[in-house]
């Protein structure tokens, strides 16, 4: 998506992930790594672009937000992020604060929320994909996947920009940017009051006034995009999911729905304290797969019954037989080789010591994999 924005054009996929993989030398074991990032934006980036990319590894997550903040606004270029820890890479395409900033290093403003572009999940594509992965893994080339989100910063901090985990990037908050020097001062910062205690999981009724008050608190319905997709669909019924990294965590998804249960976006919202959490747009309005009615449940079901498994690690194959196994009454998620949207979750069954993770599109999985770095 970047190299698309400043003139490069729609580039191969595959092409981009080979330069992203062979360039990231610093440390073993990326699909993607930093400085591999950084070298394919440098040297791919058109003649009539005479900026650079600079790749900044910073001591905290207020100082790269910042400077995400100022590289969009003054030189009106999408940074690349690394979010879930060292797992993934995002495009940052936009920005909510109380003040634009006056330079690299003023802290003065507050920062509320995040557009971004997930490269995940991917969209089909004429390119090949990149080995070992899904679709574009840094968002250097086209838009691809669920094409505009928007994050609160709460969330963006809980959840996304936690910083990368061990080795030579490990604590610091990465990120693809101008050359600025950033600011190295940390500036104001608020987060959103909660509606629950966290005592215990609001009900539906809760979690669609929560996903309301936050569409109108982060002023959705005031940009023009949101207003069109929102103001002509209604929220359907939230569908819970629990998080598998973190211990008694949940959120709702709550669809909006354009009829003939077609959904053109899709809200979350803290399923214990109401906190809005984030939005996607769909790409065009489709059939949501969330809400598993009796006769997908069904289907479910027969497709799991009717399979076996080949486990990992020459373990055998796991039979689901009907007398004993359970299905996960929640979906669940983590970020995961497998999933790495919120929007995507997973059902989950339990056969004996085993688990069989059945993401919501109906691709099956033995185990998911949280050890993927720079996917």
């Amino acid at each position: 998506m970047v190299l698309a924005q400043i003139g490069a054009g729609v580039l191969d996929q595959a092409d981009l992930y080979n330069d992203n993989h062979s360039h990231s030398t610093t440390e073993s074991g990326w699909y993607s790594g930093p400085d591999g990032v950084q070298w394919t934006l440098i040297n791919r980036k058109p003649a009539s672009f005479t900026n650079t990319f600079t790749l900044f590894a910073l001591s905290s997550e207020d100082s790269i937000s910042r400077k995400i903040v100022w590289t969009i606004y003054h030189y009106e270029v999408a940074p690349i992020a690394l979010v879930y820890g060292s797992a993934h890479w995002i495009v940052v395409r936009g920005y909510d604060v109380s003040a634009d900033p006056s330079s690299s290093g003023d802290t003065s403003y507050t920062i509320n929320g995040f557009d971004i572009n997930n490269p995940w999940p991917p969209t089909p594509s004429s390119a090949a994909e990149p080995p070992h992965s899904d679709g574009d893994t840094c968002g250097t080339g086209g838009t691809r996947g669920i094409a505009n989100e928007h994050i609160s910063y709460s969330t963006w901090q809980d959840d996304y920009m936690t910083g990368a985990t061990g080795g030579y990037w490990g604590g610091k908050f990465v990120a693809v940017c101008d050359p600025e020097v950033p600011s190295q001062m940390i500036g104001k910062s608020s987060r959103p009051k909660r509606f629950f205690k966290g005592e215990r999981i609001i009900d539906k009724k809760e979690a669609l006034k929560c996903a309301v008050e936050g569409i109108k608190f982060h002023k959705l319905l005031k940009k023009e995009a949101w207003n069109k997709r929102l103001s002509q669909s209604k929220p359907g019924e939230p569908v819970l999911v629990q998080r598998l990294d973190r211990l008694d965590s949940f959120y709702y998804i709550i669809p909006y729905e354009t009829g003939e249960n077609n959904s053109s976006a899709l809200v979350s919202v803290d399923a214990r304290f109401g906190d809005y959490k984030q939005a996607a747009m769909l790409p065009e309005p489709a059939p949501h797969m969330l809400n598993v009615k009796q006769k997908q449940k069904s289907r479910l079901l027969a497709d799991v019954l009717k399979s076996k498994f080949t486990l990992k690690d020459n373990l055998g194959e796991l039979i689901v037989r009907p007398e004993a196994f359970c299905l996960y009454p929640t979906l669940v998620w983590k970020p995961c080789k497998e999933s790495l949207s919120p929007f995507y979750p997973f059902h989950m069954f339990t056969i004996g010591a085993h688990k069989i993770y059945v993401r919501i599109d109906g691709k099956i999985f033995t185990s998911l994999t949280d050890t993927g770095k720079g996917i």
